[in-house]
């Protein structure tokens, strides 16, 4: 499947993904291994995207989307922020 990704984004929004996803495992009470696990990916993979946000595909979006039971209003938000 070819990569669905936006290329050249400023570490500035990078920082907020990756804030976004932190505050929301906060929220879930719950791990990266744990998450990894739900979403079905590799923990070393997860780690890895989660280092650099450019790197997921829509596939894995919507897997760790869906693992985290992220509302669609925070969908929405993170989307707009990545732009």
């Amino acid at each position: 499947m070819p990569r669905s990704m936006v290329r050249n984004i400023p570490e500035e929004q990078n920082c907020i993904f990756r804030g976004s996803i932190k505050n929301l495992m906060e929220i879930r009470r719950t791990s990266v291994p744990e998450v990894a696990r739900k979403a079905g990916m590799k923990e070393s993979t997860l780690y890895a995207k989660i280092r650099d946000p450019a790197k997921f595909t829509l596939r894995e979006l919507r897997s760790l989307y869906k693992a985290l039971q992220v509302p669609d209003e925070e969908k929405e938000r993170l989307a707009r922020e990545a732009m």
